[in-house]
């Protein structure tokens, strides 16, 4: 901790960021997990249907990529390659 003094930055301050950066990256790993999800479903009869997931996704990361996960993730069937 010791090699931070010269940022002026203590404990709390340390603490404080720390927990910021982590809640600001919750969104992301949220809306990217949904993302590649819904490109490794098919959608050859819906092509709407995926627009306007990733839009959800996109606008709406933690509460749209929640919705897809829990809700919606299970009405669409994996690509057969």
């Amino acid at each position: 901790m010791n090699d931070l003094l010269f940022l002026n930055l203590g404990t709390q301050e340390i603490v404080f960021f720390t927990v910021f950066f982590v809640a600001g990256l919750a969104p992301l790993i949220f809306a990217i997990l949904a993302l590649v999800d819904i490109f490794k479903r098919d959608f050859s009869k819906k092509t709407t249907d995926r627009i306007l997931l990733i839009l959800l996704v996109l606008l709406l990361p933690i509460i749209g990529s929640t919705i897809y996960l829990i809700a919606l993730r299970n009405t669409y069937p994996l690509k057969s390659f």
